[in-house]
């Protein structure tokens, strides 16, 4: 149960149905499948079994049975019973984890509170650490998905066909539907791995027949009167039912199997001869009014039904005359109707109480709405024609949500409104902006919150209108966000300062999106001055220090980026340690404003060669930083996980993870992200003397960049500053320095005009470079000078090293040459020198350890992914399609992989990898 609520007290509370994770209670006297059962347990790993019959053969009760076959072998088993509401990413999500999380505790506890605690991170990652929760917990887990026909959505396909696909060795997903799911198993399942049970596997036998009728209560049947009526239902577990109730009546085996195969389809007919006609006129109607329910408890049947309905009792009079109706929980507090009688009820409903209908659906709305079940209450609320009354309780439950950084749910539940009545609605339709934006679906966003400004206008020039001001500042709040996000930094300055201007009260969540984007702006406007006086004042503020929200630490995400840009270290240092404990603690080490945060102190710390610190901060979160971690944040996340890599000597590791930045570069149109990818690959294959490759990459960027960057301001220039740095390293790198000079100059005018220090020193530093190339010594000392003296200042450590053997010869030079008021200089430049023989010494340990160590577990995950793939005779290319890897990244890999199996060829790799595994 997750609630949230606000400073005027109002709650809203939403709920999983803890019924929908338990088994069916087995109806007593149920008839033991033992066959069936028998065949189940001849599973093997990782296998997938389904379990496909129209309504009525046992489906359910088969796999209940195994269930708890299952749990009295202490396997932790997990039950989700699908009906129409979780054809829903997050909901389907949410649901799959706490059913997991019922089974065994210690398989769903991260992803468990990844959801309670960082709605931002996407459902399918959250899938992802439930699944390695699962492969850790050391023993069989099983998962049942009942009605599992009932999910159609692409995304909750999506989500189900990840949860397949990658399913560790020991899970084992049991599927019941009425007919073929629409997950495409026969892709994600080896024919071995996948079961079939069917229609034919389910009809009963007749042992299973005569079990049944000596079982219902009814008189003897001769074994003559079973198989006359087991052949008539053809083994049909309803139909069976059915002729036991109808034997109640009529006693005669002959003329009720006559009887059923008479009725044919008309299965509705059938149910109101042998079931409903011999009803009390009371209990009908209450089957007919509380038909409209999913799931029932006796306060929603009453609030149908209305005063002195005694739900209670009709309930538990139906459960003991066994008319199609089953607990759905040991204190029988819910039931749920069997499909065939549900179904034959609500047509019944429709065709002789039509008038009805409506008025029930309010009821049940109102009902569910007081229990605070708001999913229920607006499906309710919409089958009751009240789209208002829906998109009322959809409004004030996103609003709550987002203000808690939860965008996801928000827009599944304003996505079930019919259209026209969101239009109608501005704070639901900035509502559903907001999710957008939070979700990082920028041009869907920027569509809608394009829309509501158009809205706007209009109401301006119809001078009758009145305009509500705070939304308008909340219009400027969110387009700032969208601004950001789409890499806008003037239009985010701009219209942040709006909502900041504005005199309209605003939430306080709403005011500091609107400081995030003047931070953002502001950067690359060259103002670190302004940022620091917002900083003052928020750190000043009323609230400052409370419990951590979404919002407030995002603006610590940002405010530390501003102070990397712009050099402040310890400031940065200091700022995201604090941010990074607080939100470990409000939301949980994996939530994604932690990874967002632990991301950029990862950066810093590797800048200050504080490597141990920062391979904490980066392990295990890679996966959500790419899902979820916005441009700046994600840039120095990947930057840093590659580059401590590359200090491991994981070349190929280095580049996939630059790889794997660059996919989503592309994918979300972020050209900052992709050329700071681009800029650190460049170098790596530079610095590994594939002086080819990196050339390629130049010329590609050289195509387009200049184009889209050159000569323009705002975040384009650290755009630009990537693009340099690629083309001046390939040009030092092939001995044209000239170029490289001409091309470092004028970069460096405009990085020292907006005081961005960390990046003018590295460009100082290879301007030395090049200079001394052209045999300008005096020159290349001066740059170096200039380096060093922002780089001491400012604590620089890594950036100067991880230049190479260049760089160490020109500190030595410098501190051979350099006179006394170059003290400090000289000083740092030993500080750095001493940093180059720290790192020789560790990778010739290094190197050491892996000619002594060459079992298989010296693999990374992905060198042992791309043996699997190399094993069934795929070529790099075609490894590189499936992994979506550039092949040069394979062929590191590749590289990486004979180097560490002491092996020649791509047939010994597998082989030792495989027999070693």
């Amino acid at each position: 149960m997750i609630e949230f609520s606000d400073s005027t007290d109002r709650k809203w509370t939403v709920s999983l149905i803890q019924t929908k994770m338990i088994p069916p209670r087995l109806p007593p006297g149920c008839v033991r499948r033992s066959g069936l059962i028998e065949q189940l347990g001849r599973r093997p790993p990782r296998s997938v079994t389904v379990v496909t019959a129209p309504a009525g053969f046992g489906k359910t009760t088969l796999l209940a049975e195994w269930s708890e076959a299952l749990s009295e072998q202490k396997y932790p088993v997990a039950w989700l019973s699908l009906d129409d509401e979780d054809d829903d990413p997050q909901q389907f999500g949410a649901y799959l984890v706490a059913a997991l999380s019922r089974a065994s505790e210690d398989i769903g506890w991260q992803a468990q509170q990844l959801l309670d605690n960082d709605a931002l991170t996407p459902i399918r990652t959250v899938i992802s650490v439930l699944l390695n929760g699962i492969a850790a917990c050391g023993r069989c887990v099983f998962l049942v998905l009942d009605d599992a026909d009932r999910l159609t959505a692409k995304p909750v396909l999506a989500i189900a066909s990840r949860l397949l696909q990658y399913a560790p060795d020991n899970m084992h997903v049991l599927l019941g539907a009425r007919g073929e799911p629409a997950l495409t198993l026969g892709q994600l399942r080896a024919p071995e791995k996948l079961m079939r049970i069917n229609v034919d596997d389910l009809r009963f036998s007749i042992d299973e027949a005569q079990a049944f009728f000596d079982q219902t209560g009814t008189r003897p049947l001769d074994r003559t009167s079973v198989k006359l009526l087991n052949e008539t239902t053809e083994g049909w577990v309803a139909g069976l039912q059915l002729a036991s109730l109808a034997l109640t009546q009529a006693g005669d085996a002959a003329r009720v199997a006559s009887h059923l195969a008479g009725s044919g389809s008309g299965i509705d007919r059938y149910l109101n001869d042998t079931v409903l006609m011999h009803l009390p006129p009371p209990m009908l109607k209450f089957l007919l009014y509380t038909s409209i329910l999913e799931r029932l408890t006796p306060g929603v049947c009453d609030a149908i039904m209305g005063d002195g309905a005694e739900s209670g009792k009709k309930l538990d009079w139906l459960e003991r005359h066994n008319v199609f109706i089953r607990p759905l929980d040991e204190p029988q507090v819910w039931y749920r109707y069997h499909a065939l009688l549900s179904d034959a009820l609500r047509r019944r409903l429709i065709r002789q109480m039509p008038q009805q209908v409506a008025l029930l659906h309010h009821r049940a709305s109102q009902w569910f709405a007081g229990a605070r079940l708001w999913p229920e209450a607006v499906r309710h609320a919409l089958a009751a024609d009240e789209p208002e009354q829906a998109a009322q309780w959809v409004e004030n439950c996103a609003i709550e949500r987002l203000e808690h950084g939860e965008p996801y749910t928000s827009l599944g539940w304003i996505e079930k409104l019919p259209a026209n009545v969101v239009h109608g609605r501005l704070r639901l339709r900035l509502a559903k902006a907001w999710a957008l934006a939070l979700s990082l679906q920028t041009i869907r966003a920027s569509t809608e919150i394009g829309a509501v400004v158009d809205e706007f206008n209009r109401m301006c020039h119809a001078h009758s209108a009145v305009v509500d001001e705070t939304a308008l500042a909340e219009v400027s709040a969110v387009g700032a966000l969208i601004a950001g996000v789409s890499d806008d930094s003037e239009r985010a300055l701009e219209l942040g300062r709006a909502t900041e201007g504005s005199m309209a009260p605003v939430a306080p969540w709403v005011k500091r999106y609107s400081q995030i984007a003047q931070f953002f702006g502001l950067i690359y406007r060259g103002r670190f001055d302004h940022i620091l006086g917002i900083w003052e004042i928020v750190k000043n503020g009323a609230g400052h220090g409370e419990d951590p929200s979404y919002s407030d630490m995002f603006r610590h995400a940002m405010y530390g980026l501003a102070a990397l840009i712009y050099g402040e270290l310890r400031d940065a240092k200091r700022t995201l340690e604090a941010a990074v404990r607080h939100t470990e603690n409000a939301f949980g080490a994996s939530s994604s404003c932690a990874v967002e945060l632990a991301g950029l102190l990862a950066f810093a710390y590797y800048e200050c060669n504080e490597l141990s610190e920062a391979r904490k901060m980066i392990a295990g979160r890679m996966s959500i930083a790419l899902e979820t971690t916005h441009q700046g944040g994600l840039i120095r996340h990947v930057l840093c996980a590659a580059r401590l890599l590359w200090r491991d000597g994981e070349t190929g590791s280095a580049l996939a993870i630059l790889e794997d930045g660059r996919r989503v570069a592309k994918a979300r149109q972020w050209l900052r992200l992709k050329l700071a990818c681009d800029a650190e690959t460049a170098r790596l294959l530079l610095d590994d003397g594939n002086v080819t490759q990196a050339r390629q990459i130049a010329d590609e960027l050289s195509m387009n960049v200049p184009k889209m960057c050159e000569g323009r301001m705002g975040s384009a220039v650290e755009t630009w500053t990537s693009y340099c740095l690629v083309q001046a390293r390939v040009l030092i790198a092939e001995n044209l320095s000239d170029k490289a000079v001409s091309i470092l100059v004028r970069l460096l005018d405009t990085l020292a005009a907006l005081c961005w220090r960390p990046a003018e020193a590295l460009v100082s530093l290879l301007l030395s470079r090049a200079f001394d190339q052209r045999g300008e010594s005096e020159k290349a000392l001066t740059a170096l000078d200039r380096a060093l003296r922002i780089g001491g200042a400012i604590g620089m450590i890594n950036s100067f090293v991880d230049e190479g053997q260049p760089v160490r010869e020109l500190l030595r030079r410098f501190c051979q040459v350099s006179g006394e008021d170059s003290f400090a200089e000289i000083a740092y430049a030993n500080r750095l020198l001493a940093v180059f023989d720290e790192l020789d010494h560790s990778r010739s340990a290094s190197t050491r350890f892996v000619e002594v160590v060459t079992s298989s577990d010296t693999l990374s995950a992905r060198e042992l992914e791309i043996v699997t793939y190399v094993a069934r005779g795929l070529s790099n290319k075609e490894v590189g399609r499936a992994l979506k890897l550039a092949p040069e990244t394979v062929k590191w890999h590749m590289k990486n992989i004979f180097e560490k199996l002491n092996v020649n060829s791509r047939i010994e790799a597998v082989q030792t990898a495989l027999s070693r595994d």
